[in-house]
């Protein structure tokens, strides 16, 4: 079992200025950060690196989809080059890579190669109908 930590808001605040800022709707995730930040909610993680044309491309939809915003729906961006751990934890064979994650850091769904806008709000749209329903 896996033992889940808290983030020290000290190293939150040291990020590198590669990093969304703190006004970003983006998560920034990396191996110090990485369980706590795909529990508790369902969470979509792009990996990429920023060398990759196709994450490149890619990134304006997903900055685009994270600042529209989903109810009950986090997401997260991981640069593969800072974090090896999580790479190699997840197997991540190829950028970019989504991976949605449910509430219990268990991994939903995978998707590689850079999505257009209509494709991955249909992922959204998956990811939304998995949320509980209020009664």
């Amino acid at each position: 079992m896996v033992r889940r930590r808290q983030i020290d808001p000290a190293s939150a605040e040291n990020a590198p200025a590669s990093r969304p800022t703190t006004h970003s709707p983006i998560r920034w995730i990396d191996d110090a950060t990485f369980m706590d930040a795909t529990a508790g909610a369902y969470t979509v993680v792009d990996f990429w690196a920023p060398w990759c044309a196709p994450c490149r491309s890619f990134a304006p939809v997903f900055e685009a989809a994270a600042e529209a915003g989903r109810p009950g729906v986090v997401f997260g961006s991981c640069n593969v080059e800072e974090s090896p751990g999580a790479v190699t934890l997840l197997q991540i064979q190829s950028i970019p890579t989504l991976v949605v994650f449910g509430p219990d850091g268990s991994e939903l769904r995978r998707v590689s190669g850079a999505l257009g806008p209509a494709q991955f709000s249909r992922l959204l749209d998956d990811v939304h109908a998995r949320l509980p329903r209020s009664r």
